[in-house]
């Protein structure tokens, strides 16, 4: 049966990106549920095609429409410098800001400022924006953002079965501890600073399993591979990919400690994902990590940025296997007090920000 739109669709607008990430999976689930509701309509627009394609688009279209753009957009030096050209259609657009570019600790302040300033022309123009994280809705208000135009939307993540829970098990010195962590390779993400610290370990009882499109930076990639070739780590550290998400969901079990080297996180589904199969996590305290892991509980965590402290937690996991091991139990027993959104009350939370008067 051909489903039909009222004119005042929703059109949920995203570039195709050629590798899998927190946020595309996000955009996914609420673009199958617009379309089964008849509620809207996913479309791709490629990050660097003319902003002339989309304003005729945005043209083409009834006045009654409603236009949801991903934030992702904005790391596009034209999209940004175009707000102007978009006047007309602030009142039908809408936000989905997944990642704020200004706040990656690796620009300088000045960068930083430079690149908050052309953000901010849009936040504060746009009439509502959706964010994935409390995190994030706060950052922007004490930016200035007008908190009532900002609406929180966490991502669904699926509760797992006690038969796939990470379960504690005892740790032998001859047996290497598991690592995981999942991201797309890039600087933010940190996989280079994590296979840096690994290069530098006295003990070498662990085997680090990195999940993620690493195609994407090849630049980054060599660095990587040229570390794990000049330390001879090839047996202990293993590059996977991009792997489907029941494949990295049964990897996870197969681990004993999740890191997360990332930066800055808005919110971190990879990690949600860790914890609610069990694992401690050793991580930045970045976006909404704060919210599941306890610090010296269910996990450990470190000031973004401070990479001596993060190194020095990791070398101590792994030569105190004690102190891994009570983490690990914790971990089990801490998932019990956590509660994750569903998809479906993610979308239900999305569609708050077209209900409000």
């Amino acid at each position: 049966m051909k489903l039909r739109y009222e004119a005042s669709t929703i059109h949920f607008i995203q570039p195709q990106l050629s590798h899998v990430s927190g946020g595309s999976i996000y955009n996914s689930e609420i673009v199958k549920r617009l379309e089964q509701s008849a509620r809207g309509k996913g479309f791709f627009h490629t990050l660097n095609s003319p902003i002339t394609e989309l304003i005729e688009r945005f043209n083409a279209l009834p006045a009654s429409c409603t236009f949801v753009l991903d934030g992702l957009y904005f790391t596009i030096p034209e999209f940004k410098a175009s707000v102007n050209k978009f006047s007309p259609y602030f009142q039908q657009i809408y936000l989905m800001l997944h990642y704020l570019e200004s706040r990656n600790i690796y620009y300088s302040n000045q960068e930083k400022e430079a690149l908050w300033i052309s953000e901010k022309l849009w936040l504060k123009a746009v009439n509502e924006i959706i964010v994935p994280s409390l995190q994030m809705q706060d950052y922007l208000s004490s930016q200035g953002i007008e908190k009532d135009k900002i609406t929180v939307a966490f991502p669904g993540i699926e509760k797992v079965q006690v038969s796939r829970l990470s379960h504690p098990k005892k740790l032998f010195e001859k047996e290497p501890i598991n690592l995981i962590t999942v991201g797309t390779f890039s600087q933010g993400k940190g996989q280079l600073d994590l296979v840096k610290m690994l290069a530098q370990m006295q003990v070498k009882n662990f085997r680090l399993h990195l999940i993620g499109d690493y195609e994407q930076n090849a630049s980054y990639t060599e660095e990587i591979f040229g570390i794990i070739e000049r330390s001879r780590l090839q047996d202990w550290i293993i590059l996977h990919g991009y792997l489907p998400q029941q494949a990295m969901f049964d990897l996870f079990s197969q681990c004993d400690l999740y890191l997360s080297p990332s930066t800055y996180e808005s919110y971190s589904m990879a990690t949600a994902e860790a914890v609610v199969h069990g694992l401690p996590v050793l991580a930045y305290a970045t976006g909404a990590i704060v919210d599941w892991i306890e610090d010296g509980s269910n996990g450990i965590l470190i000031e973004p940025g401070k990479q001596e402290q993060f190194f020095k937690a990791l070398t101590r996991l792994l030569t105190v296997p004690n102190e891994l091991t009570q983490l690990q139990t914790n971990a089990l027993a801490h998932i019990a007090n956590l509660s994750f959104n569903s998809w479906d009350k993610t979308y239900r939370d999305f569609l708050q920000a077209f209900n409000k008067d």
